[in-house]
């Protein structure tokens, strides 16, 4: 999330006190409507989030982001397909902003707004006491994906980026309380991942955003830094690596779906080049989920490097 919201970065940064009230009028900001959401009917909520997400979304900053990422991952299509997947992508991410705060609403009535679908050799690796390591990317109802935990008994711990602006980072830490899962700030590093590994529990982590350490790997056919460290911790440990979906289906539900693990293309290759090639399969994923609907993909921020430009 932005550091600031109320006023420039660079002004709040210049004058610390400006900077120290408007985070914490934010705070107050966004726990009022925060509140809103909570407290009014679900479907009125998805709407209301949705509508203004898309009606505001189209003229931020990060509007411009979203559509360069979309011309580097669909080259050649007409501005107004630009401007309508751009506008598509902020109401995913006004009903994504819903689910975070009503998850454990959501979790409650799974009956009518959740179903869950698992590969058997998925099923069978989480059965067998193997340590996992599930992948996903911001697509739909990513946040979703966490409510495996529950669904399935599994002991699962989420990579999160800590929040930039700091008023808001004991607001986020306990409405994700509702989500089933451990949390791992990544900043901590690898060290609690292991540990976890080593337990035979699960890990969780979102790996579509650009990592500038990362390595370049093709994504949508362009090489974009990209995370490797769900491969090489599958490779170090023997955990599983399991891609899972969140779809956000036409009658309003959401579907999580469990692939099945994937497995180096060559056992025999060096364990650099397994790490690239799982990556490269898990980008693929993410690519095919991404075509089945663009204005999922939540790309707010650069995905590839500067030179791919709209």
């Amino acid at each position: 999330m932005a550091e600031y919201y109320l006023v420039p970065k660079r002004l709040a940064r210049r004058v610390p006190a400006l900077g120290r009230i408007a985070q914490w009028l934010e705070s107050i900001l966004f726990r009022s409507v925060f509140w809103l959401v909570r407290h009014i009917p679900l479907n009125l909520a998805y709407r209301l989030s949705g509508g203004l997400f898309a009606l505001a979304g189209p003229h931020t900053s990060k509007a411009k982001k979203a559509r360069d990422n979309l011309a580097v991952a669909f080259p050649g299509r007409d501005a107004k397909w630009y401007e309508d997947t751009t506008r598509g992508i902020f109401r995913n991410l006004g009903h994504a902003a819903v689910e975070l705060v009503r998850m454990d609403q959501v979790w409650e009535r799974r009956a009518e707004l959740l179903e869950f679908e698992i590969a058997p050799e998925a099923l069978a690796a989480l059965r067998s006491g193997r340590p996992t390591i599930m992948v996903t990317a911001h697509v739909g109802p990513w946040q979703a994906v966490n409510l495996i935990a529950r669904e399935y008994g599994l002991t699962v711990s989420t990579i999160y980026a800590p929040e930039s602006n700091r008023a808001m980072t004991e607001i986020m830490v306990g409405m994700r309380q509702s989500f089933g899962v451990g949390w791992i700030s990544s900043e901590e590093g690898v060290r609690p991942l292991l540990r976890e590994l080593q337990a035979g529990h699960g890990i969780g982590m979102a790996m579509d955003t650009r990592l500038d350490s990362g390595k370049l790997v093709p994504f949508f056919g362009v090489e974009a830094l990209t995370n490797t460290s769900a491969a090489g911790l599958a490779q170090r440990t023997g955990a599983a690596l399991i891609p899972v979906r969140a779809q956000r289906l036409a009658d309003g539900r959401c579907r999580v779906t469990t692939y099945a693990p994937l497995e180096p293309s060559d056992a025999g290759a060096d364990p650099r080049e397994q790490v690239l090639d799982l990556t490269a399969q898990i980008n693929n994923c993410f690519e095919s989920w991404i075509r089945d609907d663009p204005a999922a993909w939540i790309c707010l921020k650069r995905r590839w490097p500067k030179a791919h430009k709209l």
